[in-house]
């Protein structure tokens, strides 16, 4: 008999395919958006033109060239991982660890004044999610962005079932897991 016949088989690496798949479409959008420069011209983003993505998308002023952020528009969706509807708040007053992702990400936008994307894994609540942050540029001057489009797209992370909830220390089954589906339309 042959032994590696008998092994387990490899852990493979979680797919981020639909992340990956949304996180394109909305960059294409933003593109668009900024070929025809309707963002520029008025100053700000009509997060409506996004469709389905709509609840995951902020808009963000940028203040003092990236020392904080305030959030102008907010998508409903944002709340179940960022604690609530932050619309009118700066970003200094998150919670963890949504403050510390989305500054990084809205720094390094607002500095180079090009769009940056990053993946995290969060857990919130008791569940484990996969991430994808994109924040995109739609004003500025010569020095950094004066606004962005931030977008936060996420879903249950693959490694981790839908009965599964992290509390503490240990594992415990999850009671009513439909709040935890996907926000992303189907492909």
């Amino acid at each position: 008999m042959n032994p590696f016949g008998q092994r387990p088989p490899a852990l493979r690496r979680p797919d981020r395919f639909s992340l990956r798949q949304a996180s394109m479409w909305i960059m294409a959008k933003w593109f668009e958006q900024f070929m025809r420069g309707t963002s520029h011209a008025t100053g700000g983003t009509e997060l409506a033109e996004f469709g389905a993505f709509e609840p995951n998308l902020a808009e963000v002023i940028v203040l003092g060239q990236g020392d904080d952020f305030v959030f102008s528009k907010w998508g409903a969706a944002l709340g179940k991982l960022c604690g609530g509807d932050h619309r009118g708040h700066r970003l200094s007053v998150f919670p963890q660890p949504s403050r510390g992702q989305l500054r990084r990400i809205c720094v390094r936008a607002a500095a180079a004044q090009v769009p940056k994307a990053s993946h995290a894994t969060w857990a919130v609540d008791g569940q484990i999610w996969q991430c994808a942050m994109l924040a995109l540029p739609t004003a500025g001057n010569e020095l950094s962005a004066t606004r962005l489009l931030l977008a936060l797209l996420f879903e249950p992370h693959p490694m981790f079932t839908a009965s599964l909830r992290y509390d503490g220390e240990r594992h415990t089954g999850a009671a009513g897991t439909a709040a935890a589906q996907t926000i992303f339309p189907n492909p």
